[in-house]
């Protein structure tokens, strides 16, 4: 799992005026988003350690008890 601490750093190695887009846990879309990343990394190639992490995090961001459209 990637918690919010996690991701901070992992934002260290992005450009100050790098796009990014976020989607927690509590989004009800993201799940299915983040599984649909994995599917196509796994296509392109990705390695497969980053593939089953996003997977893994899919399945988490399913379990997360607060679920509710974007607003």
């Amino acid at each position: 799992m990637t918690t919010a601490k996690q991701a901070r750093a992992a934002l260290q190695k992005v450009h100050d005026d790098e796009p990014v887009f976020v989607l927690r846990a509590q989004d009800s879309l993201a799940a299915d988003l983040v599984e649909l990343w994995a599917i196509h990394a796994r296509m392109a190639g990705c390695n497969n350690d980053k593939v089953r992490g996003a997977a893994d995090i899919a399945e988490e961001m399913r379990r997360w008890p607060i679920r509710k459209i974007p607003d």
